[in-house]
């Protein structure tokens, strides 16, 4: 249990706040850690990507392409659907890139207890990495819910605990109205546990920008160790190199390999 597992709302709002006041008054960012990566054949580039594909008729055979190429390229991860975790992950054996599974995606409407089964559920079929969307819901509800979000987000990283699994939390920036809502929510994802804040699903219309990201970035660096991932029309290693200068250290992209090879892919959904 943690201080802020005790807080009450007042003190949840009073809290948000003060950190609000604090990020909104300086944006001036040190310098980001990949600021220097200028080059998809840095080899540190593929190691920023999770190579996505999430899309409702993803088929067998392209997750498995999906794997050959996170293979090829070195890349972090493969992140797909809860459906693909155990392909997923036997594709991957003994090779260093990771399954990846997201969960209550794309809307975070579902129960905390679902999500934790369902984070659990991935685990245990070979997941590495999970990530997950907020409840928006509670977010945008005036006042805000703070407790009952963080609260949320707690319950499913104490359920990963154990497992010593990471969660990113996806904020899903885009339909987030202010900054300072934006800043409230990194904050208490990052207080409930979260190893990343994520800016977006690549479902909602909009995407990673680098204005987001260097104020997610701003928002959670009191907490030391907790990271940004950029998503959701990521399609270039120029929109990369934009984003980590921003403060990104992680990319969600269904374009790593058409990065790769130097090509920029069709506009799409992620």
């Amino acid at each position: 249990m943690t201080t802020a597992d005790l807080w009450t709302e007042e003190e949840w709002s009073s809290f948000i706040q003060e950190k609000v006041d604090q990020v909104l008054s300086n944006l001036d960012s040190p310098t980001s850690p990949l600021a220097d990566l200028t080059s998809a054949s840095d080899r540190r580039f593929p190691l920023t990507i999770d190579h996505t594909l999430l899309k409702q008729d993803a088929t067998p055979d392209q997750i498995d392409a999906l794997c050959d190429e996170a293979i090829k390229y070195d890349f972090k991860s493969c992140c797909v659907n809860g459906i693909f975790v155990p392909q997923v992950a036997k594709r991957l054996e003994g090779t260093e890139t990771i399954a990846c599974s997201v969960v209550g995606f794309p809307l975070g409407a579902g129960t905390a207890a679902s999500q934790a089964f369902e984070a659990l559920n991935a685990v245990a079929n070979g997941a590495k990495e999970i990530d997950t969307v907020i409840p928006l819901s509670l977010l945008l509800s005036k006042p805000p819910h703070y407790r009952a979000l963080y609260q949320h987000l707690r319950t499913i990283v104490n359920a990963l605990t154990p497992t010593s699994t990471p969660l990113k939390v996806i904020l899903e920036t885009s339909l987030i109205p202010s900054n300072e809502l934006k800043v409230a929510a990194s904050v208490v994802a990052a207080e409930a546990g979260a190893a990343f804040v994520k800016t977006s699903t690549g479902f909602a219309g909009g995407g990673a920008t680098a204005d987001d990201v260097k104020l997610m970035a701003a928002s959670v660096r009191y907490k030391g160790g907790v990271k940004v991932k950029a998503s959701g029309g990521v399609r270039t290693f120029e929109k990369c190199r934009e984003m980590f200068e921003a403060g990104a250290e992680r990319i969600g992209t269904s374009s790593g390999a058409a990065i790769m090879r130097g090509l920029e892919s069709a506009a799409g959904t992620y």
